[in-house]
């Protein structure tokens, strides 16, 4: 999954906005509470509000939308940590020192 995912028609817009200010691991949270309607603390109350208004189609594509997001932010997360790891790496022959060894 190399693009942001598209939310589903019937995530409703307010809550497409807020998941960008969500970790990935809040957004699993966010999934799994979509799922079991399970009391957590760590879902945010905006969320538990609004779901208790919409029906099961809407909450199952909201999970959806939750967990395709999160699997996003966790694959640029290791990107960037195997970009990082990349750029910290010594630097192998040929790489410098090519004044010193013709």
């Amino acid at each position: 999954m190399s693009q942001k995912p598209t939310p589903h028609d019937d995530v409703p817009a307010f809550i497409v906005e807020r998941f960008a200010d969500h970790s990935a691991a809040e957004l699993r949270n966010i999934a799994t509470y979509a799922e079991s309607l399970e009391t957590s603390i760590d879902v945010p109350q905006y969320v538990v509000q609004a779901f208790a208004i919409q029906d099961d189609e809407t909450r199952t594509v909201v999970a959806i939308y939750a967990a395709e997001l999160a699997a996003f932010l966790e694959e640029q997360a290791q990107r960037k940590s195997e970009d990082e790891e990349d750029d910290s790496s010594p630097p192998g022959p040929g790489r410098m020192g090519g004044a010193f060894f013709g």
